[in-house]
């Protein structure tokens, strides 16, 4: 809590006796209708135009001034965006994100494992879409990344970027792209390479009473060190055919090996060896005209084995386990969009998904937890429309109907989505968004396998029974002179799944499993606006504010129905030295928060970056960092609900970094050359 005093010092000091608030760690197009008016806000650097359901922010600027490298770092600076366990989200939500509107089969995981890749240089605009039609073939939010296309004249340009990490441990990241475009055609090849290592530590509580009355009370320090080589490749191309007759190919690959130790110490002892690899391989194939069809194919394949051998002095015996996932998943779509006149659009489709899940584990202290083989399959079949009424008013409407099959579920579902649009007089936005979307649990969650944690004394289980949940979102949002928003929304999900612990009363063990929620309710808020001083200070304020509900009525014997409020701060300050050196400062406070049975302790964070950029249009970019400044942004989970006691503190240390960046292009006016970067920093911090 001293930390967290200091830290909020430093935040009323420099927003000048602007209000604090607090973040939850909970908290989690392809063409546009031709018949809907493209319509600029007016205003003092407008950064965000309207069409149709989508507001277009323009990207490049929104991020010119800010220490971001490439298309992850970007869409985070978006307003309402945020990053919870390494997942986005959008005013509090789930949010997905699409590149040059193509909805993908890849997982969040591997999706954002590409947006890494992807240069900042690359990023024409970015959409936000609150209640995505049905043309843009998926439901709920979305942020849809569009990237430049150079197509129609001779052009090479690339990119090389160099970074390095300490967190504890030192790591690396290597990252290279390369794009040639002329009349025809438009290659696109990108490369990254990390690899290093990684500390963190836990500090673990624990009191259990069983039902025969006895207790037991013990706490333990966890080491973990993970070390890690990814590889991440990319090969994009673009074919016309004739004038604006388009056929895409696009491949990406993800390499991933990682081994971790996890070592316990204190009331009892522990030693956790993890091995896990995984190969991830995407191919897809779109085509699209100039009279609004497209069609498009894609498949993917993934395996991942790996290897859990784990020994405690809970036990007598060694528990070596073996897993082993491999997923096949095809996707198919045709849609078809219509200019029918008078302001009127019309849009239709349908796309096909089958999955193929294979999976297994086998525990030596078991026969074998044997094999499992599903299969999913789902169809959409989906109708819109659109109507300008003028040059003030727009709408969008869709029905979307989902067939879904699973050996557990066989059902048809309905999804509306609605959005309006009204600019009442210049410089003002008001849209309202209407969303209802179906969530389906992940292959893993639902399979009757077993994993072990907190050395041996967590089992982390499948749950076949976990039913899909039911989703309906509403929002509100207004925009003054393209710059300052204001997002009022609410968010209903019916028999929503999340992970929680139980402390079993028969045995000394706790259970973390995926479990059904009645419902999980939230209303709030989501306010932002820049103020600028000068040429020289640069800032953004964003403030969220939720009311979430949580119902459980069959936990266990635990049933709960818990309600908090919660809120979240964040800056974003930037100071121009010159031309060439800018100063960023990024801040966020988030007070205490809710997730079931879950308490998740107020904190903080501070981050600063010096970039320096010597060269014109930001061609090269060195940049020196630190994240976290003061280590108040590590997250804590605490459990003392009805007899549980469970105190989870993670302790993962600030970051450190270097960069170097630096982009080249050749075209008819003047030919470039590539610099390979080279980083050479170290600091010590943290621990280890």
């Amino acid at each position: 809590m001293k930390r967290l005093v200091i830290l909020s010092a430093c935040l009323a000091i420099s927003l000048a006796g602007w209000a604090q608030g607090n973040r939850n760690d909970s908290l989690r197009m392809d063409s546009i209708i031709h018949s809907l008016p493209d319509v600029m806000v007016k205003g003092n650097r407008p950064i965000v135009k309207v069409k149709g359901a989508a507001l277009t922010y323009d990207l490049p600027q929104l991020i010119k001034n800010h220490p971001v490298d490439n298309a992850y770092e970007a869409i985070k600076q978006l307003p309402g965006v945020s990053e919870q366990d390494d997942a986005l989200t959008l005013n509090a939500q789930s949010v997905t994100v699409m590149i040059d509107g193509k909805a993908t089969t890849m997982t969040s995981e591997q999706l954002y494992s590409l947006l890494k890749t992807i240069p900042t240089s690359r990023i024409a605009n970015a959409e936000v879409i609150y209640s995505a039609p049905a043309r843009y073939q998926v439901k709920g939010q979305v942020i849809n990344l569009l990237l430049k296309h150079n197509t129609g004249f001779h052009s090479l340009q690339g990119e090389f970027f160099g970074g390095y990490t300490h967190q504890n441990r030192n790591s690396y990241t290597e990252r290279a792209s390369l794009l040639f475009t002329n009349k025809k055609w438009e290659i696109d090849m990108l490369y990254s390479f990390g690899h290093g290592k990684r500390y963190y530590y836990y500090e673990n509580e624990f009191a259990h009473t069983l039902t025969d009355g006895t207790s037991y009370a013990f706490s333990t320090h966890s080491d973990n060190i993970k070390r890690h080589l990814n590889h991440n490749i990319r090969l994009g191309i673009n074919y016309h055919l004739a004038k604006n007759h388009q056929l895409s190919f696009a491949y990406t690959s993800q390499l991933n090996n990682t081994r971790g130790t996890s070592e316990d110490d204190g009331d009892f002892t522990s030693l956790l060896r993890i091995h896990a690899k995984s190969q991830f391989h995407n191919i897809r194939l779109d085509y699209s005209t100039p009279f609004g069809f497209s069609a498009g194919a894609e498949y993917t394949y993934y395996n991942s084995p790996d290897e859990q051998w784990l020994k405690s002095s809970l036990y007598d015996e060694i528990y070596d386990i073996t897993s082993q996932q491999r997923i096949d998943k095809w996707h198919a779509y045709l849609k078809q969009e219509h200019d029918l006149g008078k302001d009127w659009g019309l849009n239709y489709g349908i796309n096909y998904t089958t999955t193929r899940d294979k999976s297994s584990q086998e525990n030596n202290n078991k026969s074998s937890d044997g094999n499992t083989i599903q299969t999913e399959d789902q169809m959409c079949f989906y109708i819109g429309a659109s109507k300008s009424f003028g040059q003030k008013l727009t709408m969008e409407a869709s029905l979307m109907e989902e067939y879904y099959h699973t050996p557990i579920w066989d059902e048809w579902n309905l999804f509306p989505t609605l959005s309006i649009t009204y600019l009442p007089k210049a410089g003002h936005i008001i849209q309202f968004d209407l969303d209802c979307d179906r969530d389906y649990p992940t292959y893993w969650s639902v399979k009757n396998f077993t994993t072990y944690n907190a050395g041996g004394y967590g089992k982390i289980v499948g749950n076949p029974t976990l039913k899909p949940s039911r989703d309906l979102s509403l929002s509100l949002t207004y925009i003054l002179h393209s710059r300052y928003v204001a997002s009022l929304f609410f968010n209903n999900s019916k028999d929503e799944f999340r992970q929680l612990p139980y402390q079993s009363d028969e045995k000394k063990e706790m259970e973390y499993k995926h479990v059904n929620f009645d419902h999980v309710n939230q209303v709030g808020l989501m306010l932002t606006t820049p103020i600028n001083i000068g040429n020289w200070w640069q800032n953004r304020l964003t403030f969220t504010g939720v009311y979430q509900n949580d119902k459980n009525s069959h936990f266990y014997d635990l049933p709960f129905d818990r309600s908090k409020w919660f809120c979240q701060a964040q800056w974003n300050g930037t100071f121009l030295f010159g031309k060439h050196v800018l100063l960023n400062l990024d801040a966020s406070v988030h007070t205490d928060a809710i997730q079931g049975i879950i308490d998740i302790p107020a904190s903080g964070y501070l981050n600063a970056a010096l970039t320096w950029k010597p060269l014109k249009d930001d061609k090269f970019q060195l940049k020196a960092y630190c994240n976290d400044i003061f280590e108040t942004g590590d997250n804590h989970l605490h459990d003392t609900y009805r007899g549980q006691h469970v105190i989870n503190n993670m302790y993962f240390g600030r970051i450190i970094g270097l960069s170097l960046q630096q982009y080249k292009c050749y075209n008819s006016s003047h030919r470039c050359s590539f610099a390979l970067l080279n980083e050479n920093f170290h600091q010590s911090s943290g621990y280890g």
